[in-house]
């Protein structure tokens, strides 16, 4: 099982940053492998509804998406913080 903790924080070691820490330790303990993705200052478009992704499987803007997003199909599990 690989669960992934996502940061949307601007603060690489603020709040947000010690909670998934802190979820990431318990998931652990558990024997459940994590990835933690700091998106803090990233370049992410936001959606225009072009439909490309669905033919293409990957988004025409080349950003932080497609670069995360087959980690996204792999995974069994999402936390965002």
């Amino acid at each position: 099982m690989k669960v992934l903790l996502i940061n949307g924080s601007p603060h690489a070691d603020g709040c947000v940053a010690r909670a998934l820490q802190e979820v990431e330790t318990t998931l652990q303990k558990q024997k459940i492998e994590t990835e933690v993705i700091n998106i803090l200052n990233k370049d992410i478009r936001g959606c225009i509804a072009c439909n490309s992704c669905k033919f293409h499987k990957k988004c025409v803007f080349d950003d932080l998406v497609n670069e995360v997003g087959p980690k996204f199909e792999a995974a069994d599990g999402l936390v965002v913080g």
